[in-house]
């Protein structure tokens, strides 16, 4: 970003602003790393619902993450892709249905 400083002298001279700290960029790797997960990071989760557009969902720390090819019931291993600020997206690397017992009375 460029300014223009005002002085006595009435030259106009280009100076470049540089911003005097990193708040922003750490604003948004802290959000990032609230839940404690990077992009690349390999997890277990447990797939409990199906999303609108047909991939898993599993939560994590309170972070919602969808998992292409992945069906509610599953217990699976995935890889950290994208990390939004409420969500994250991750690949499937592998899965297991795990059994589920239906109680009737």
């Amino acid at each position: 970003m460029l300014v223009y400083p005002t002085g006595l002298d009435n030259s106009l001279k280009a100076v470049e602003q540089k911003p005097k700290s990193n708040q922003y960029l750490d604003a948004k790797t802290g959000l990032s790393t609230f839940h404690g997960l990077r992009e690349g990071d390999e997890v277990e989760l447990e797939i409990t619902q199906k999303s609108r557009d047909g991939r898993g969902l599993a939560r994590l720390n309170g972070l919602l993450i969808f998992v292409s090819g992945a069906s509610p019931g599953e217990k699976v291993k995935v890889r950290i892709v994208k990390i939004g600020v409420r969500h994250a997206e991750a690949e499937l690397i592998r899965g297991h249905r795990m059994a589920i017992a239906n109680a009737s009375a």
